[in-house]
């Protein structure tokens, strides 16, 4: 596969990853960060990510209006309503690795959140993310910096973990 198959089939697993969370997006970054350097990779990367993201909000948004009957419970709403007074803090922490991106773009669409500030912050986020994650790639050269870098994605996740679940 050329360099150019591999970006466009980066773009594409960018994609599909944010619609079916399993698939790691960071090793897939980082990876090809090592790989193909990381402008290249996050511009790859980064394009399928936010492409991603907009269509699992717009999918959130299909989710609200077939379920609203769910949605309008009262436990529901204020989940909601936490989720839209915090929207801008929780929609930056995308930014960070390991964390539940994609479920929160499902729950800004669902809460409809504005779209001009979810394409606005979810642009910026999917590429910072993915400059971070293609750098961080492409400085493995052993298993020293291997291990740095697994050690600097686990403090992150955690941190991320603690600064969306602190208060429930």
């Amino acid at each position: 596969m050329t360099e150019t198959e591999s970006l466009w089939a980066l773009f594409i697993a960018m994609i599909v990853q944010v619609i079916v969370p399993p698939i790691p997006a960071e090793a897939l970054t980082m990876g090809a960060g090592h790989r193909f350097g990381p402008w290249k990779t996050a511009f790859a990367a980064g394009s399928g990510l936010f492409l991603g993201s907009l269509a699992v909000y717009w999918i959130g948004g299909k989710i609200n209006q077939r379920f609203a009957g769910f949605f309008s419970r009262d436990k529901v709403q204020k989940i909601l309503a936490r989720f839209e007074k915090y929207d801008s803090w929780i929609l930056w922490v995308r930014v960070l690795p390991y964390n539940p991106s994609d479920i929160i773009s499902y729950a800004a669409g669902v809460a409809k959140i504005d779209l001009r500030k979810f394409v606005t912050i979810s642009f910026c986020t999917s590429f910072i993310r993915c400059i971070i994650l293609a750098r961080m790639g492409s400085e493995i050269s052993n298993w020293k910096n291997l291990l740095t870098t697994f050690a600097i994605l686990m403090v992150s996740g955690i941190f991320s973990f603690a600064f969306l679940y602190k208060n429930k």
